[in-house]
């Protein structure tokens, strides 16, 4: 006998009738102490068990060396625990050779166990995570596992049943250590292809083709590549939309599929973490779905650990094409993760071939598409109005999100709880409870955007009657044949001199005209990063196209606008103007988006803007006329309730104001009897004594330079 070579015995823990063991020892050989030390064998590493079968050859096992406590016994006998001599087939008194390992006990990452009642009834797909992680609770405390690890009679939620563990890392033979966060425990079932759920997501309102092209993705899965021009490698796909859009849902839809083991990845997951979710889902047996909402809570640009996070996902999602195209087939591991922007939130190192290159965007749902959803949530209409209020509601919530149209109808039921005092069935929601709903819920596409609801009207603007006329003509729709062989224009350009009301006759044509009104400032647009105001340009385009009909005013438009061989045309100001280009034509489609631009210096602009099909018309904006600084003065006067002496002749101020723009007149107005020196003076006198005083800042020349423009460039 060999210094290597043991006699086998029990532990003397190993209590045969132990109900519900903890398994503390159940991987460990222990050892003499001094023969420990002598054999260099370490405390907690692995060693070799083998043994010489009469039939079938020598045998080996891995197990968990540790000095025996016990020093009294000979330094040639090893115990081991019950369930080691049952996998390995030992018998005590059988001599076995031991020798030390290589290294620590690696971590046990999938753990398969399978149930051993065979009366017992399948275990329903939406009961398997529960007692996974019971079982990994288990495991936690043997803390070292090896095949034939039992748990019998375990009593969860009323249901009472026994598991056996069959093999670790895939092996029947090894050992390995339980570590939190990464070992999973996978059931093996002969059912199983029966038990799994299809990997297909069932239609829901409002996203038809997107949930399409979710299921053509999805399809893949079960295929191989043969055949294939270019085979779509990569396992991971990104959903992303605007707040409200259904992304969340989305995911719990994928997740309620059945396919596979559910891990939803946290935002405050470390990078091991995540990668040891990709490591352990490409080593299960059977399919994982990972999912990230919101990925840009692990990988936005105000993450301190931004890069770390991207190279982690990256090389996860690297290493299950690679088993793809090893195997000519993906690995039955499904990775979805959502964001508001693909292009703007997922870094270009995630675009890459191989990773996120399958997107779809979950648009702000169209009329269709809102009436969709509202049939879904099955309001209590009175059934003879159900589809007229339906038909109705879908038509008026243009910008309204899936998740804003179902705060309509709760506010709605809110206020229905409120009006018929004890809910009953007998009353139905009305159109009065659905109209206080809708006064109540913003739409979301709305929150974030320098939104100024417009106020003015047509008739709030006095004068200006071309102007007023050319800009109806560009929004009018026409009818009947017409409507099929005219396109309306995308775009209007308004110069002028300053303070000629160019912003107010913007608010009052998207008043009249019922659109969405986004109001920004060509200023406040500039950033003096690299990239930002290209992006803010794109935000605020992709914000009107899901408000639809919108109109995007940009007021002093030559900041951003200016011309390329300009003197201010760097590079920053190229590539914004490059994008305002494509955004208005080219590669997006604007929809039911218009443009209007105001600015006082259009010979700075790039002539870029003035080719069909951007604006298409240039509209000048004069001073004030006789009949505008009539209702200028004559508006001011009630709003600052001047003296009702009977002196004030609209008239004659209007002709005294000849030159004076519409701000300088607003102006004279507001500081007249402030400045007076005589506060007895009769109101004509006070207000005429204030435009005197008051200096004209449009000069001829500047209205020469107009007027040489617009003969120039007249639409």
């Amino acid at each position: 006998m060999g210094k290597d070579d043991f006699k086998i015995r029990l532990q003397p823990q190993d209590v045969a009738s132990q109900k519900n063991p903890n398994y503390k020892n159940a991987a460990k050989i222990f050892i003499h102490p001094t023969t420990f030390a002598q054999g260099g064998f370490t405390t907690a590493h692995l060693c070799n068990v083998e043994t010489e079968g009469p039939v079938d050859g020598p045998a080996r096992w891995e197990a968990v060396a540790w000095p025996a406590p016990d020093k009294n016994v000979a330094n040639n006998i090893i115990s081991i625990s019950r369930v080691f001599e049952k996998m390995a087939g030992l018998k005590l008194g059988q001599m076995a050779r031991v020798t030390p390992g290589y290294g620590p006990v690696p971590d046990a990452r999938v753990v398969l166990m399978k149930e051993i009642a065979l009366d017992a009834a399948p275990l329903a797909p939406s009961e398997q995570t529960r007692w996974q992680y019971h079982l990994e609770s288990r495991l936690e405390v043997a803390e070292y596992i090896i095949t034939g690890i039992s748990f019998d009679e375990i009593l969860l939620n009323g249901s009472r049943r026994s598991f056996v563990v069959t093999s670790v890392n895939g092996r029947t033979d090894g050992v390995a250590k339980y570590t939190p966060g990464s070992t999973v425990v996978e059931f093996s079932n002969d059912d199983e292809n029966q038990t799994r759920g299809k990997l297909e997501v069932s239609l829901l309102p409002g996203m038809a083709r997107q949930i399409d092209e979710l299921n053509e993705f999805f399809d893949d899965f079960d295929v191989e590549f043969e055949g294939f021009t270019i085979p779509t490698y990569s396992c991971g796909i990104v959903v992303h939309g605007s707040h409200g859009t259904g992304k969340s849902m989305l995911l719990d839809h994928i997740a309620a599929t059945n396919w596979g083991r559910v891990v939803r990845v946290n935002y405050n997951d470390k990078p091991s973490t995540i990668q040891t979710h990709f490591k352990t889902a490409l080593e299960q047996r059977s399919p994982t779905i990972l999912l990230i909402d919101d990925i840009t809570k692990l990988i936005g640009k105000e993450q301190s650990g931004r890069q770390v996070m991207v190279e982690t996902i990256g090389e996860g999602l690297d290493a299950l094409a690679n088993k793809a195209r090893q195997q000519n087939t993906r690995p039955h591991v499904l990775v979805v993760a959502t964001c508001l922007d693909y292009l703007n939130d997922i870094p270009h190192a995630l675009q890459r071939h191989g990773r996120f290159e399958e997107h779809i965007p979950l648009p702000v749902p169209d009329a269709t598409s809102r009436k969709e959803i509202i049939r879904f949530h099955k309001p209590t209409f009175v059934d003879h109005e159900f589809d007229r209020y339906v038909s109705d509601l879908g038509d008026r919530t243009h910008a309204y999100t899936g998740a804003d149209l179902r705060k309509v109808l709760h506010r709605a039921t809110k206020a229905w709880r409120k009006r018929v005092g004890r809910p009953s069935s007998a009353e139905p929601l009305t159109w009065d409870d659905v109209t206080k709903g809708l006064q109540e819920v913003r739409p979301t596409a709305m929150h974030d955007i320098n939104l100024k609801p417009p106020t003015v009207r047509w008739r709030d603007i006095g004068g200006y009657e071309e102007v007023k006329i050319a800009l109806q003509r560009v929004l009018r729709k026409p009818t009947g044949p017409r409507a099929r062989m005219s396109k309306p224009p995308k775009g209007v350009l308004l110069y002028g001199p300053p303070g000629c009301s160019k912003t107010m006759t913007a608010q009052a044509m998207a008043t009249e005209s019922d659109f969405n009104f986004f109001a920004v400032k060509g200023g406040e647009l500039l950033n003096m990063y690299v990239g930002e105001t290209e992006r803010s340009i794109r935000n605020l385009f992709k914000r009107a196209r899901e408000a639809s009909p919108s109109i995007i005013f940009f007021d002093e438009f030559d900041s951003i606008a200016g011309s390329r061989s300009g003197p201010g045309g760097g590079s920053s100001g190229v590539q914004a103007l490059t994008t305002l280009l494509t955004e208005m034509d080219g590669f997006e489609r604007i929809g039911e988006v218009f443009v209007l631009a105001a600015t006082n210096k259009p010979e700075l602009l790039d002539s870029a803007l003035r080719r069909p099909g951007r604006f298409d018309e240039l509209i000048y904006v004069p001073l004030p006329d006789a009949k505008a600084r009539e209702a200028i003065f004559a508006a001011k006067s009630r709003e600052l309730q001047f003296p009702d002496d009977g002196s004030i002749d609209v008239a004659e101020l209007a002709r005294q104001a000849d030159g004076y723009s519409g701000a300088e007149i607003a102006r004279i107005c507001d500081k007249a009897f402030w400045d007076a020196d005589d506060e007895n003076a009769p109101a004509m006198e006070v207000l005429l004594t204030a435009i005197r005083k008051t200096p004209k800042l449009v000069t001829k020349d500047m209205l020469d330079h107009y007027r040489e423009w617009q003969e120039r460039f007249r639409s």
